[in-house]
């Protein structure tokens, strides 16, 4: 008799139990448009409950009883389809008005208690026409802000941001709008510039827009490349670049002076002239911004002797022979000369520059030495007498030569042209 008892209790207790267990349906389900989905229990029932019941909202969908399907709401025919024994409802050609919460009321048999579960279904319609705002290409390095929004049709729940393949994120100069659907970007770099892609998705599609971005910088790093020694009568051949968008204007000057336009400045023969300072100036026509560059060419001998130029020679030519003149007696005229640095630089070095000679007046004059050697510039002197010196100067291709100028008697000696190397710097 106990042990009935024990037995019967146990029993009600299990089925005690099993009633109280939830059996929930899956879920939340999504869905797309003209597609269909399935509203199922996890934990299907061992027997055909004697009750169901499927509502949409708080309106009733379909019904079935002991097995059987019982009803159908006119609004579901032939979209809704009840399985009476498992209580799984089908939902066929769904639109976006399907969208919502779903409830079953199930009674396993008669005189049980009715049960009721929940879930929900969400529509995703297909997505379309992505695209981003176009911010124009007039923006500016440093001064331009700019705004890309991102938008489709469709049903859209996540959009991200991405830049050569890397996702962005926020930071000083980068925001996002609270769903993503705005980048803000303030005062745009140049490396800001390319394309942005922002990708649009839902559980059932995705989309990508694709924008690209131009930011107007430079000219910045103006450089010249080339070489800074030359042989005489070979190629001077300078190429300018920088880094700008767009593309920079290039205009060449040499000593100061306009002498060609294009990124590359050739001379095909050169000349001792050629020797000086070029310029290379950029210019971007959008930014309105520029950027110089220079290099030093010197044009030398095949033994790597830079030569004065022709207004050079001529100025020695005249100091010499205003000197012979004075003097009274004919001879040779050899000089040693520097190019002074205007702007008071001392460092100079002598180079082997040009020659310059005169024949005695006959084979028995006394021939007479010039020597020349830098000193500050003190104006051209007076003509000096034998055996004493003179200072002064001169310019000439845009520079200031200082001379020292020293008379010297030599013996007679046959006649032959005397020449000696001039020096600049």
């Amino acid at each position: 008799m106990d042990q009935h008892f024990r037995f019967t209790v146990v029993l009600l207790s299990a089925g005690l139990c099993l009633c109280q267990n939830e059996i929930p349906l899956d879920g939340p389900l999504n869905g797309q448009i003209g597609e269909h989905v399935e509203f199922r229990l996890i934990n299907p029932p061992p027997a055909p409950p004697s009750q169901i019941n499927w509502l949409f909202g708080s309106s009733l969908i379909c019904s079935a009883s002991a097995g059987t399907v019982t009803g159908v709401s006119p609004s579901y025919e032939g979209r809704a389809s009840l399985d009476p024994n498992t209580t799984t409802l089908e939902l066929r050609n769904l639109t976006l008005s399907d969208t919502g919460e779903y409830t079953l009321r199930v009674t396993m048999s008669i005189g049980e208690a009715e049960k009721e579960w929940k879930t929900t279904l969400r529509v995703f319609d297909r997505i379309t026409g992505a695209v981003i705002s176009d911010p124009g290409d007039s923006l500016l390095a440093g001064v331009s802000s700019i705004n890309l929004t991102c938008d489709a049709q469709g049903t859209i729940m996540t959009r991200e941001w991405t830049k050569g393949g890397s996702p962005l994120s926020s930071s000083s100069t980068i925001t996002f709008s609270e769903d993503n659907r705005t980048l803000a970007i303030s005062q745009v770099k140049k490396e800001d510039r390319g394309e942005y892609i922002c990708n649009i998705s839902n559980p059932f599609h995705c989309l990508a827009a694709r924008q690209n971005v131009t930011v107007n910088y430079g000219p910045d790093t103006v450089l010249i490349i080339g070489s800074e020694t030359v042989d005489v009568g070979h190629v001077i051949h300078l190429t300018c670049t920088a880094d700008s968008f767009p593309e920079t204007s290039y205009a060449w000057a040499f000593n100061g002076r306009q002498i060609a336009t294009g990124a590359s400045y050739i001379n095909k023969e050169s000349t001792y002239d050629g020797s000086g300072k070029y310029t290379c100036t950029a210019c971007n026509s959008i930014t309105l911004l520029s950027g110089k560059a220079d290099i030093h060419v010197s044009v030398t001998d095949k033994k790597g002797v830079s030569s004065l130029s022709a207004g050079a020679v001529a100025g020695i030519g005249v100091a010499c022979l205003v000197l012979g003149a004075v003097a009274g007696v004919g001879g040779t005229c050899l000089a040693m000369m520097r190019k002074r640095d205007v702007s008071g630089n001392s460092n100079r070095k002598d180079i082997p520059d040009i020659h310059i000679a005169t024949q005695p007046s006959s084979c028995n004059d006394t021939s007479m030495h010039l020597y020349a050697n830098t000193i500050a510039n003190q104006g051209v002197s007076d003509g000096p007498t034998n055996g004493s010196d003179s200072s002064g100067s001169f310019a000439s291709d845009g520079g200031v030569y200082d001379t020292h100028l020293s008379y010297r008697p030599q013996p007679a000696v046959s006649e032959e042209t005397y020449s000696k190397t001039l020096y600049r710097v």
